[in-house]
């Protein structure tokens, strides 16, 4: 057991940039998904619900001139607040550096530096990613230092980004015409199948938010003003049931809002991430027909997640819990594709160290 757990780790330290980039996108990713995944279980479910019970006490403490009654309600609310903003912020983090990685990845063919210094920028982006999502995280329990820790890793990323983005060209040493490397990284039936559905879940996204983009602004707003205008006049006016069923029709029409853009985004987003995976299926070590498998399989929580977040909307939490469980199986899928990301660097590493600039080096399929 240990000298397996020496030969993994072994094969860690000898990743090229690619690979490195590769399963460090599909990590933070599947780490952006776990923390979506808990934060909507045990965090948004149970804060929406104490939210929407706290309103109502706030107008009642406003009608009674309750002042300490009112700074605890919002208290409570700034709390919850501060905590859901921090949890978001860190899954978005997460999402958005591992689709960079995955991004960079393909790209380092194209970068003008020699393998140990695209490896170092390389682990200097993930490392900063990593800091930097751990900072914005622990900063709501620990204070407003573990901020600037963070803030420290993201300007990490930006200098690993900036190192990458100057060395980048075209012509760099023994780099394969852009045709070429990009028909060889769609080589596998599995890239072909996620290129082809992330572009038709990117579409579906976007033209379900043009339409709801009309919704919101022609309905959803104007509703959402309405009621708190009239919340407003019928405290003034002493009617506290009448202005509390108002504030419930605000905080309804607050979360609608709030939900559909989630769909609207999470179906963009699940979207490009399988165009990323897309360009990074060469490097997963199995068979063609498992690795199509495990590609159909991320798709289908892909496409489902957005629908049943939009359901929630009319069913609840039976919607999101179901919204849960498709999450659960693209996270999956994802797993099974860095696994294979992991034995394909175990096979690469039996092989003779490549010589730096070279094409194998440069990431062509062993």
């Amino acid at each position: 057991m240990v000298r397996a757990d020496m030969s993994t780790i072994n094969n860690f330290a000898r990743m090229d940039s690619t690979r490195l980039l590769a399963f460090g996108g599909i990590a933070f990713v599947v780490c952006g998904l776990l923390a979506g995944e808990l934060y909507a279980i045990y965090v948004s479910h149970v804060a929406n619900g104490v939210i929407g019970r706290t309103w109502p006490e706030i107008l009642r403490a406003v009608i009674g001139g309750d002042v300490t009654a009112l700074s605890e309600h919002f208290a409570v609310i700034d709390d919850l607040t501060a905590k859901r903003g921090r949890i978001m912020n860190t899954h978005s983090h997460l999402g958005a550096y591992g689709f960079l990685a995955l991004a960079l990845s393909y790209l380092q063919p194209y970068l003008g530096l020699d393998h140990r210094a695209r490896r170092r920028v390389a682990i200097a982006f993930l490392i900063g990613a990593g800091v930097h999502c751990l900072g914005v995280y622990v900063s709501y329990y620990v204070g407003v230092w573990a901020a600037y820790v963070g803030d420290l890793g993201a300007l990490m990323v930006i200098v690993a980004c900036g190192a990458a983005l100057l060395s980048l060209r075209a012509g760099a040493a023994n780099a394969p015409p852009l045709d070429q490397h990009l028909a060889a990284q769609l080589g596998p039936s599995s890239a072909r199948y996620l290129m082809k559905a992330g572009l038709l879940l990117m579409i579906l996204g976007m033209a379900f938010g043009l339409y709801y983009a009309w919704v919101l602004v022609t309905e959803h707003e104007p509703a959402l003003y309405d009621a708190i205008n009239s919340a407003t006049a019928l405290t003034a006016q002493g009617s506290s049931a009448e202005a509390v069923e108002q504030i419930g029709n605000f905080k309804r029409m607050q979360s609608r809002i709030a939900i559909t853009a989630a769909a609207h985004s999470h179906a963009v987003e699940f979207g490009f991430l399988m165009l990323l995976l897309a360009l990074v299926q060469r490097f997963v070590l199995l068979s063609d027909q498992w690795r199509l498998n495990w590609a159909r399989f991320l798709s289908v929580g892909a496409f489902a997640l957005p629908v049943c977040v939009y359901l929630a909307n009319t069913y609840g939490l039976r919607a999101a819990a179901f919204s849960d469980l498709f999450g659960g199986v693209a996270l999956v899928g994802l797993l099974a594709m860095a696994f294979g990301l992991v034995r394909h660097t175990g096979v690469a590493d039996q092989q003779s160290a490549p010589a730096p600039g070279s094409a194998e080096e440069q990431g062509s399929p062993s």
